[in-house]
């Protein structure tokens, strides 16, 4: 065996959304704003180019007036805006934002969100009766782990959209009998598909763009480590297979994995139809007939939308249908892993997140990766040409002034330290020192206050030290939201990560302390948590008892029937 470099083609199959993390969603009002049947991303600095009033648009930003804003605004939208998108449906909450480049901005799909789907797949494929991922991939700290042999590159996107997600849920009648329907708020669940209510926003990667990158299969090196360890490696013959007959093999046992894992899903929505369940039925039959028999190909399914079964490698049930029945805590008598998250995307509902992945030549992916260099030399020389072109004009206007300055007035003596100081200024400006360039451009100015370029300066310095008031004044607002009582902070937190990292902030805050009433505003948020949340809780005893303490961790537990 040998190391193999394989380069990749990833196509989108339906909307996917790989999360640039919770602290990076924008939020309405002071994050974005809705006009039109659009959704614009407000970008500071362009703001306080376009000489809008900051201190009016700070104080709506602390009000998340999300009109008078507009208002303010006007017909500056576009103008100011780092996005603009077309609105699938208004929303009050928070929209989950794509990682991006830093340099170009472009969507990235990291390729550790690539490796963790693929690593769920094995854990099926390769798996007997072991539970547990160390058992069957092993250990990272011995060396032993089998994931550390296959390395995925990111791959870069071109564009986003933004796309309305909704929860398919099962309620149970008085019966006891359970059906299928949509979530419309924390405790309601209905037939009717409703577009709005408990829906989330999602910035994503619609289905057609395609992307290029790079999987590494360490043979030679997985081999080594098997022929100079004294370690046992279990499901050898497999991973030989998966190491040696190259990607083909890999690609075959994702299809496995996946192709299992649709017809069960296919099964779930077909015995809980409901209202739009069709289209998900359908969706699911593209996909099937999307995976080929020779491996050529595979499709599987990764990040936002990836729900329990496949995020655990699909190996607990045979069917969705009858997955049992929550025997304790706060959502005891409730059917287990009984939601979806479903993207509604050109009028027809889709499992979110599908992706299809083919191994290219290394020419096409040459021409490829050549195509997206160019564009991005094309985006920089963009930026370098505006910056090239203002400075000409400034450098051109400074010469006509020295000029004519000479001429009227030879025996100025400050001209030279005038200019000296401006050029000093100039530099610290570009370095984004703000402070030092002010004080050298206000220098300049004592000595010739009749001269037009420190004043052309200082107002682009101030304006500098505004936006970046302004954005600190954005960033206090979120601190001093831990001044409030705990209730308020954690008041509408739907995960638990979520609730337990601004437990923590909230903790770390001077004056904070965890009592009677904090107490019963982490119990009331545990219980508002949908139940793919809840279930996560016995997971996190450590890390709570960690932040408050045992004692009230087990208070906690047993107030929420979980001890």
């Amino acid at each position: 065996m040998e190391n193999k470099k394989y380069y990749i083609e990833l196509e989108v199959i339906t909307p996917l959304a790989v999360g640039a993390g919770n602290d990076n969603d924008w939020i309405r009002g002071a994050d974005f704003v809705q006009n039109d049947g659009k959704l614009y991303v407000i970008d500071i600095k362009k703001v306080i180019e376009q000489g809008i009033d900051v201190d009016e648009l700070n104080a709506l930003f602390i009000k998340q007036d999300e009109k008078g804003i507009c208002k303010l605004l006007g017909n500056h939208l576009e103008q100011i805006s780092k996005y603009i998108f077309k609105l699938p449906i208004r929303t009050n909450n928070p929209v989950k934002s794509f990682l991006r480049t830093q340099l170009y901005n472009n969507p990235l799909v990291a390729g550790s969100s690539i490796k963790g789907a693929i690593r769920s797949s094995l854990f099926h494929y390769l798996r007997d009766e072991e539970k547990t991922n160390e058992e069957v991939f092993g250990v990272m700290k011995n060396g032993s782990d089998f994931m550390r042999f296959l390395k995925i590159g990111d791959i870069e996107m071109k564009n986003t959209i933004l796309v309305n997600s909704k929860i398919f849920n099962l309620w149970m009648d008085e019966e006891g009998g359970w059906y299928g329907g949509w979530k419309q708020d924390a405790k309601k669940t209905t037939s009717n598909y409703s577009p709005s209510g408990f829906n989330t926003l999602y910035e994503c990667v619609q289905p057609g763009e395609k992307g290029v990158g790079t999987v590494i299969l360490s043979s030679d090196n997985f081999q080594s480590f098997i022929n100079t360890s004294s370690l046992s490696v279990s499901h050898i013959e497999k991973k030989k297979d998966l190491m040696g007959k190259g990607i083909t093999e890999l690609f075959k046992a994702i299809n496995t994995v996946t192709k299992g894992y649709l017809q069960k899903e296919k099964s779930f929505f077909e015995h809980y139809s409901t209202d739009r369940t069709s289209d998900i039925e359908q969706c699911i039959d593209n996909l099937l007939e999307m995976i080929p028999e020779d491996g050529s190909s595979c499709l599987m399914k990764m990040s936002a939308g990836v729900g329990f079964h496949s995020i655990t490698g699909d190996w607990q049930y045979d069917d969705y249908d009858d997955t049992g029945i929550w025997g304790f805590g706060h959502h005891s008598g409730k059917k287990k892993y009984k939601s979806r998250k479903i993207a509604e995307y050109e009028g027809k509902l889709q499992l979110m997140g599908f992706v299809k992945m083919k191994a290219i030549s290394s020419q096409e992916s040459s021409e490829r990766i050549l195509l997206l260099e160019k564009e991005h030399a094309e985006t920089l020389n963009c930026i370098l040409s505006s910056a090239q072109e203002k400075a000409d004009r400034e450098r051109m206007l400074l010469e006509e002034r020295k000029l004519r300055e000479e001429e009227k007035k030879k025996k100025q003596l400050n001209l030279e330290a005038y200019n000296s100081l401006l050029e000093t200024a100039r530099q610290l400006y570009l370095d984004n020192k703000l402070t030092e360039a002010l004080q050298k451009a206000t220098e300049a100015s004592t000595l010739l206050p009749e001269g037009e370029e420190h004043q052309t300066l200082i107002e682009k310095i101030d304006k500098s030290i505004e936006a970046a008031r302004i954005q600190k004044d954005i960033e206090d607002k979120k601190k001093n939201q831990l001044s409030l009582p705990l209730s308020d902070v954690l008041a509408g937190k739907t995960s638990v990560g979520n609730i337990l990292g601004y437990l923590e902030k909230w903790l770390k805050q001077d004056g904070n302390s965890f009592g009677d009433s904090e107490m019963d505003a982490l119990e009331e948020s545990m219980r508002s948590l949908p139940n793919k949340e809840q279930k996560k809780l016995n997971g996190t005893r450590r890390r709570i008892s960690n932040i408050i303490g045992e004692e009230k961790t087990a208070l906690l537990f047993n107030k929420l029937n979980m001890s």
